[in-house]
């Protein structure tokens, strides 16, 4: 009998609530919030794995890599970048200069040092480190030197023929590289790692640079 009886009252409950809302005791603010909450950290932790600027665990703050670039000009690698003097130096020597103080320098012939945990508190670093340090600016469709040359899509051509402007990166022990055609201050750099930015028609091999043979001297 008493089954009967609550049977009914939820039968009657139900009737009642038909065409209302649910509200949760003490308003909708609280469920709001929750709700608020979980996006929130959905959208985050979405971004770190994006972004990929979680931090190895395995990397120490004094530890420093090396990475190699080149710029690749129409058919040949420039070979007039600014350098600084370090001629006297031994390899040792310029990496012991990068510090938390200048977590990335150019320390030899093409040739960028860098602390992983100082340089934006990440692991991989960002190419547009690299222009940075050369003084370079870069964009999907130009290229702006040091000295103030700008090399563009639509106004420089190589031997006239029309070029692009691309990112070619050799791993750690890879032989073969990776193209990038956009984005390039964006492109993820790493230890022992090779970057050629190059502005080349289509059609024309960039090659690896020999400086990315000397790598191995620069490890920390």
């Amino acid at each position: 009998m008493a089954r009967t009886s609550s049977a009914k009252k939820i039968a009657r409950l139900a009737e009642k609530g038909k065409g209302k809302k649910v509200r949760f005791q003490g308003g909708s603010v609280f469920p709001t919030v929750i709700l608020a909450v979980l996006i929130l950290g959905a959208v985050l932790i979405a971004y770190a794995r994006q972004s990929g600027t979680v931090v190895d665990a395995s990397v120490t703050a004094e530890q420093k890599f090396a990475t190699a670039f080149a710029f690749f000009n129409c058919d040949a690698l420039a070979t007039d970048l600014n350098q600084p003097d370090l001629a006297t130096l031994s390899p040792t020597d310029k990496f012991a200069a990068v510090t938390t103080e200048a977590p990335a320098a150019i320390i030899g012939d093409g040739i960028v040092g860098w602390m992983p945990q100082a340089l934006a508190g990440q692991r991989k670093a960002k190419l547009e480190t690299i222009f940075g340090l050369y003084g370079m600016t870069v964009a999907d469709d130009s290229i702006t030197l040091k000295d103030g040359t700008k090399i563009s899509e639509t106004d420089t051509q190589c031997a006239d023929k029309d070029a692009k402007i691309s990112v070619y990166v050799w791993e750690s022990g890879s032989a073969e590289s990776k193209l990038s055609i956009a984005s390039f201050g964006g492109v993820k750099i790493d230890d022992q790692m090779t970057v050629v930015l190059a502005f080349a028609p289509d059609g024309v091999e960039v090659p690896r640079p020999a400086v990315a043979d000397s790598l191995a001297d620069y490890q920390g």
